[in-house]
């Protein structure tokens, strides 16, 4: 056993060596990343942007690819204005018949009234719409009320209107 105590003196020696070894250098890195957190701090952080391609794509096949895509972007644009220059039309011609079938309740004789021609005059007859009429005919539903030299007045629905003889 004498033999042997040296030996374990030493091993324990060692030991304690080795621990103590560990705890400086535990000691020693925490301090060392505490004064490398500062230094970071200090250092600005940069940052990029990296190129968002397919890595498979040669440059040119980009290029085409990009340039593809702003034509696709220009039809469609292309098209919806045409849509919506179409449908302002319909709007516009939607109004436009409403407006007039207004003004034909208000005013009847107007949807015959260019349908009636004057070809001429003669005393108390007149040639309308190539028929001799005197007062009282009928003339596309409206009627004769008078004759006068130049002209022929019309009633239509409650309204009166004149048609004058064309001249020359």
């Amino acid at each position: 056993m004498r033999n042997r105590l040296p030996y374990n003196f030493i091993c324990l020696t060692l030991s304690f060596v080795f621990f103590a070894s560990a705890l400086v250098s535990g000691q020693r890195i925490k301090e060392d990343a505490e004064e490398s957190s500062n230094k970071t701090s200090m250092i600005k952080k940069v940052s990029f942007n990296p190129v968002k391609r397919n890595p498979f794509l040669s440059k040119e096949e980009v290029i085409k690819i990009d340039q593809m895509k702003k034509a696709e972007l220009r039809r469609l644009a292309e098209e919806e204005a045409e849509r919506k220059r179409k449908a302002e039309e319909e709007r516009k011609r939607i109004l436009q018949q409403k407006i007039l079938e207004e003004e034909m309740k208000r005013y009847p004789a107007r949807a015959i009234m260019n349908k009636i021609k004057i070809d001429g005059i003669l005393g108390r007859e007149a040639i309308v719409n190539g028929e001799v009429v005197s007062v009282g005919s009928k003339v596309l539903g409206a009627k004769v009320v008078s004759i006068t030299d130049d002209s022929v007045w019309f009633t239509y629905k409650g309204q009166r209107f004149e048609r004058k003889l064309p001249l020359l």
